[in-house]
């Protein structure tokens, strides 16, 4: 608060005598503390009117000096105001801080006047606590609006550009509706839709009603794993196969699910360079299985049809190996990571579970393949008829007479 002097210097003297009575009457009509300080800056006097903070920080100050009371970051402005009034017996308005025992600082404005030539200074202030405040709220609010703002900007940035460089077909669904809220224009070719028809539509709508349920129960994975789900589906117009991934992705307010839908080969189309070891696959008496990384099937022969009981109408593709296969599906992640490191692992027993409920002994070799940046294993189930295989761990060898 800014003191306003119209009287001469004489009349500024003549009122010195009368600082500690300036001081009471300022603090009850225009301020929270008033203070008496001497030519040397120590504080003589002090007249309270603030609240508590102000009282309780105020105990011992008379007989210190006014710098000492603030804290070292704005103890200079204390020197400044000192100097100004030294030089021209007014000062402006400083805003220093106080070290309170209640744990916070205190905020006080001050302003000062001297009274006459060699008098005394008559330093007043007002509690800043509650303007304080309000300016930190008002900062924290705006740090936070520009916080938001940029990282919506950067969102929509890497949301864009995934769109424009995707090939494969992209849709984004809602994770409480599971209806797409967007798609790039591969989606829109692969459903034979126009981009405007996909959106708002259910995500698995376009799949085949056999597959529905499983994609469904990968998009359930994703959102409680919050990792990426993978399944595969077939189309429902050309009943094409395809393989559905399905990824968390978070917004500035809540969870979308990233679905990407990409086609492979069916179960028994390969390239041409393959056909005779797709054609050495059927004709095998050994049932032969291929899983992604997961352990889900994407391609079995006849023999591994016929061994587990699999009614030709189930879709086999996209199910569990460990469904049919004697061994849990914790037990066949093991194997997976030792085929990882070894490659190959060879005459391990184990059983096939058949869709009937028979139990038949098997031993089982199996190979970790790799294409690209996409990992498979391949399995190769035959009864047994010797001692000679490894137990898996977990499993109970049954007797092979069981057929």
């Amino acid at each position: 608060m800014t003191v306003r002097v119209a009287a001469q210097a004489g009349d500024l003297g003549a009122l010195s005598t009368l600082a500690p009575e300036l001081a009471e009457m300022l603090v009850s009509v225009a301020s929270d503390i008033a203070l008496v300080v001497d030519a040397d800056g120590v504080i003589q006097r002090i007249a309270l009117g603030g609240g508590e903070p102000v009282k309780t920080m105020a105990d011992d100050w008379v007989g210190r000096r006014f710098a000492d009371t603030v804290t070292a970051d704005t103890r200079k402005k204390i020197e400044q105001l000192l100097a100004d009034v030294a030089a021209t017996g007014l000062s402006r308005a400083r805003q220093v801080n106080h070290p309170s025992p209640l744990g916070l600082d205190v905020p006080i404005a001050y302003s000062a006047v001297r009274l006459g030539n060699g008098g005394p200074l008559l330093v007043v202030g007002r509690d800043m606590t509650v303007v304080s405040a309000m300016q930190q709220r008002l900062l924290h609010a705006q740090a936070e609006m520009e916080r938001e703002y940029w990282q919506r900007r950067q969102s929509e940035t890497r949301y864009q550009l995934l769109f424009q460089i995707a090939t494969d077909p992209v849709l984004v669904v809602d994770s409480l509706s599971l209806n797409v809220v967007d798609a790039n224009r591969a989606a829109a070719r692969l459903f034979g839709v126009p981009l405007d028809q996909l959106i708002g539509k259910r995500a698995v709508q376009p799949l085949h009603e056999n597959s529905r349920a499983a994609v469904l129960e990968s998009f359930a994975t994703a959102k409680l794993s919050g990792r990426v789900s993978e399944v595969e589906a077939l189309l429902a117009g050309p009943h094409r196969v395809v393989r559905v991934s399905v990824t968390p992705l978070r917004t500035e307010s809540s969870t979308a699910l990233l679905m990407r839908v990409k086609t492979i080969d069916p179960q028994w189309q390969v390239p041409e360079a393959n056909n005779r070891l797709q054609a050495l696959m059927g004709l095998s008496p050994d049932a032969i299985v291929i899983t992604d990384a997961d352990g889900r099937v994407q391609m079995a022969n006849p023999a591994f049809v016929a061994l587990a009981q699999i009614d030709p109408t189930t879709v086999l593709i996209g199910q569990p190996l460990s469904h049919w296969l004697g061994v849990t599906a914790d037990d066949l992640q093991l194997l997976m990571s030792s085929l990882r490191r070894d490659i190959v692992s060879q005459r391990i027993a184990t059983a096939v579970r058949g869709s009937a409920g028979r139990l038949t002994a098997v031993e089982l070799s199996a190979a970790c393949l790799a294409e690209n940046d996409e990992e498979a294993f391949g399995f190769i189930l035959r009864p047994a008829y010797g001692s000679g295989a490894v137990r898996m761990p977990g499993i109970e060898r049954p007797d092979p007479s069981i057929h």
